[in-house]
């Protein structure tokens, strides 16, 4: 008998599991998505995190890290950290205003720009994927409800590979639709290979005020 009870609480376990997942379309992830960049980006002070892991034969090679305090729209003060092959560098960034940009490789020697500063960005042109899939998992995360937005989309293969590539994004909302985490992952397909991970947070903290580094 208690075997028999083991086996259906663990059915009665995946049968409420698989009932908080749903497959969604592109205008109800859109929605989410497009509500969580709003609100998230506007929830001033917080703190943003990027990290990003650049991966070869399943080791990670590079990773840049970006810390982000946004004090507002306009006041930001950023640290850029690279570490490859076990060689770190660092970049600095002070926004107070449009315009007023100040920029350092060491922290403590400035120099002003209008613009940002140079970082290691990565950027991708359009491309149309041959499949895309969306899902929203809806869960319970330390006592609180939050939803799991899930971006699935498989491309053809690119010139000089005859792979097809991957990439996958999962964003982690709150119970006020904003951001918690989106945390992303790209590669080829047969047989599955991560190049790429890369994960956002948004933390809200008091942040000390963000003033010129120059007077």
């Amino acid at each position: 008998m208690k075997i028999v009870f083991c086996i259906v609480s663990i059915l009665l376990f995946f049968i409420t599991s698989n009932a908080q997942w749903r497959t969604i379309n592109a205008d109800e992830y859109e929605k989410a998505d497009n509500f969580a960049v709003s609100e998230t980006n506007a929830d001033f002070p917080f703190i943003f995190e990027v990290t990003t892991e650049f991966i070869e034969n399943g080791k990670t090679v590079r990773t840049v890290t970006e810390v982000n305090e946004r004090e507002s729209l306009e006041r930001e003060r950023i640290k850029l950290t690279i570490l490859t092959n076990g060689r770190e560098t660092n970049k600095y960034q002070v926004s107070v205003g449009f315009g007023n940009v100040f920029c350092s490789d060491d922290g403590v020697s400035w120099k002003s720009s209008k613009y940002e500063c140079s970082s290691p960005v990565m950027l991708y042109g359009r491309r149309e994927p041959e499949s895309i899939e969306y899902s929203v998992t809806e869960k319970s995360v330390n006592g609180k409800q939050v939803k799991l937005y899930r971006e699935y989309s498989v491309f053809a293969s690119s010139k000089g590979s005859k792979k097809k590539e991957f990439r996958e994004s999962i964003s982690t909302i709150d119970s006020r639709g904003l951001f918690i985490t989106v945390e992303d992952a790209e590669g080829t397909l047969d047989p599955k290979t991560v190049t790429l991970k890369r994960k956002q947070s948004w933390i809200k903290a008091k942040i000390k005020p963000v003033v010129s580094p120059i007077k």
